[in-house]
């Protein structure tokens, strides 16, 4: 039985470990949600550890992609920063897919407003 209780206990420090290993997207600018009034200048990802980002895509309700430069980053950096050309008044979601240094491939997303 103290076994059973050793080995459970190694088995729950192992899983929670890992589970804590993985990054998140912790902030971003524009924030999910955000009503702007003006168009935002900037599109800013901050995220819990290093990584690198694989596809970062901008595109209004409708689908239309909005072109900003984003390049797949070689190097790993726990913050990214783009400048925006001028948004039109719309809603638009930014989708992430990254890589933890880890190698796990995570996607997020979120969305905002300009008015």
């Amino acid at each position: 039985m103290k076994a059973l209780i050793k080995i459970l206990a190694v088995i729950s420090v192992v899983i929670s470990s890992a589970v804590f290993a993985h990054v998140n997207l912790e902030k971003s600018s524009p924030s999910d949600n955000a009503m702007l009034m003006t168009s935002p200048e900037e599109l800013t990802l901050k995220f819990s550890k290093e990584v690198r980002l694989v596809k970062v895509s901008l595109k209004n309700k409708q689908g239309k992609k909005v072109k900003f430069g984003f390049q797949p980053s070689k190097e790993a950096s726990s913050e990214f920063s783009w400048k925006l050309p001028q948004l039109a008044p719309a809603n638009y979601i930014v989708d992430v897919t990254f890589l933890g240094k880890d190698g796990h491939k995570k996607k997020d997303n979120f969305g905002f407003m300009v008015h």
